[in-house]
C-alpha cells in the first residue's frame, strides 16, 4: 500500500516579503517521525513525503506516478485553507483515496477540518501509533471505531470523535526521523542564526510543562515532558554526522533544559565525544532553567545560541499570561548567558490584551537594555484552544 504524507504549500513572499528568500525552512518534522514508525511497524507499506516547501516534482504528476490509497495532510491553523485546497485537490484527482488530516489545529479543531467532503479522518494528538491504526484497519478493511484519536463523520451525518489515544510514555519506540525522504541540503535557517554549512535537527524531549496562555503546543501535548535516553540521542546525532555530515545542529525540543541533571549529562557526553570540534548547536529554553553550571555545561558542549521566550517587559504582563519569570530573572540570566560566552537570542510579544501603547513601550526599552544578540518582535496571535484565544 502506497502512503504519501503532505505539508501543504504557503506563501513565503507573502509571509517574509523580501526576506522570503533567506529565511527559516524547517523540515516537516512531524511528518518524518510519522514515515519512519510506519516504516518500522508497517513493513507492507511504501511511503513518501511532499513537502510543497521544498520539492520540486509537480504535485498532480506525483499522485498519478505515485497512486497512494493514503494521503496525510499536516495541518497549522496558519494554513487550513492551504491544507483543505490541498485535500480537495487530491480527491480530485482520486476520489477513493483515504484523506487524513492530523497536526495541532486537526487536533484542537477537528470539526474545522471534517466539515469539508474532501476531508475523510483527522488525527487528534501525536500521530506516530494513531496513523499507523489506521493504514492497518484500511488495508484489512476493517472499522475505525475502534482507533483512539481519531474525528470522523459517522454514518448518521454526525461528527464522531473517538477516545483520546493515551500519549507514549516511551519515546524509545519511535525510530529517528526518515530524513532519506525529503531533500535535507535545502532546508535552511536564517543568516543570523547560521553558524554552519550543513544543518542538523533533532528532537531530544517531546512536550513542555509550562503553561503559557498563548501557547497552543501545550495542548497537543498535555503539559507532558518525555525525555529521550542520552544513548538514542547520541545515535541520531552520530547518523547525522555519517550520513549528512552536519556541522550545525538544532535542537528542536520544545524547551530544552528542563531537566538539570539529564541535560548535565548529555552535555558531558557531547563532551566526551568530541562534539564541540564537530558542530555547534543551538536550543530554545526558558529563563527559570538556566543557571551558570547548566551554562557552562552548555557552552562546553558546543552551544553557541541560546534563544529565550522573555514575551514582556513589563511584569503585569508577564503574570497575566502565566510566564512565571521576573525582570530581574530575566536580565540576571540574560548577563550570565553573555558572560559564559553563549549568544542569546530572544521573542517578545507585543499587543496582548489589555496591553496599553505605553507598556509596548517599556517592553522594547526592556529588550534593548538587555545584553541580547537578537531580539524578535511578534504580535499576539490566538491560536485556538488557548486562553488567549478564548479571550
Amino acid at each position: 500500500m502506497n502512503i504519501l504524507l503532505v505539508n501543504p504549500p504557503y506563501d513565503i513572499k507573502r509571509y517574509m516579503g523580501g526576506l522570503g528568500k533567506v529565511g527559516w525552512v524547517f523540515p516537516p518534522v512531524g511528518l518524518l517521525y510519522i514515515a519512519s514508525y510506519i516504516r518500522a511497524n508497517n513493513p507492507v507499506c511504501t511511503v513518501k513525503i511532499y513537502d510543497s516547501q521544498v520539492d520540486e516534482h509537480n504535485f498532480l504528476e506525483l499522485i498519478d506516478e505515485f497512486k497512494p490509497e493514503i494521503v496525510g495532510i499536516t495541518c497549522q491553523s496558519a494554513l487550513v485553507y492551504s491544507a483543505l485546497e490541498t485535500a480537495k485537490i487530491v480527491k480530485q484527482k482520486r476520489p477513493d483515496v483515504l484523506v487524513v488530516m492530523g497536526g495541532v489545529h486537526a487536533s484542537l479543531r477537528p470539526e474545522d477540518l471534517l466539515r469539508s467532503k474532501d476531508v475523510d479522518l483527522v488525527v487528534r494528538g501525536e500521530g506516530e501509533e494513531t496513523f499507523s491504526d489506521i493504514c492497518r484497519t484500511f488495508q484489512s478493511g476493517g472499522s475505525f471505531a475502534d482507533i483512539s484519536g481519531i474525528s470522523y463523520i459517522n454514518q448518521l451525518s454526525e461528527t464522531k470523535n473517538n477516545p483520546d489515544r493515551v500519549m507514549a510514555a516511551d519515546l524509545e519506540n519511535y525510530p529517528m526521523p526518515a530524513l532519506d525522504l525529503v531533500p535535507i541540503e535545502k532546508y535552511r535557517i536564517s543568516p543570523d542564526m547560521r553558524t554552519g554549512s550543513r544543518l542538523g535537527l533533532i528532537i531530544t524531549s517531546r512536550g513542555c510543562p509550562y503553561n503559557c496562555m498563548f501557547c497552543s503546543n501545550k495542548l497537543l501535548t498535555e503539559r507532558t515532558y518525555r525525555l529521550r535516553s542520552i544513548t538514542s540521542v547520541i545515535d541520531e546525532i552520530e547518523y547525522l554526522l555519517t550520513h549528512y555530515k552536519i556541522n550545525q545542529l538544532m535542537i528542536f525540543d520544545d524547551n530544552f533544559a528542563v531537566d538539570k541533571k539529564r541535560t548535565l549529562a548529555l552535555c558531558a557526553e557531547f563532551v566526551s565525544r568530541g562534539y564541540p570540534e564537530k558542530f555547534n548547536w543551538w536550543a530554545e529554553t526558558s529563563v527559570d532553567v538556566l543557571d551558570e553550571e547548566i551554562l557552562t555545561a552548555m557552552k562546553n558542549a558546543g552551544c553557541s545560541i541560546i534563544s529565550l521566550g522573555l514575551e514582556s517587559g513589563n511584569q503585569r504582563l508577564l503574570d497575566m499570561i502565566n510566564k512565571k519569570i521576573t525582570l530581574e530573572q530575566t536580565r540576571k540570566i540574560v548577563e550570565l548567558i553573555h558572560r559564559v560566552g553563549i549568544k542569546s537570542r530572544a521573542s517578545f510579544i507585543l499587543g496582548l490584551p489589555s496591553e496599553t501603547r505605553a507598556e509596548s513601550q517599556e517592553t522594547i526599552r526592556f529588550a534593548y537594555s538587555l545584553p541580547l544578540d537578537q531580539v524578535r518582535f511578534s504580535l499576539a496571535t490566538p491560536f485556538p484552544g488557548t486562553e488567549l484565544w478564548d479571550i
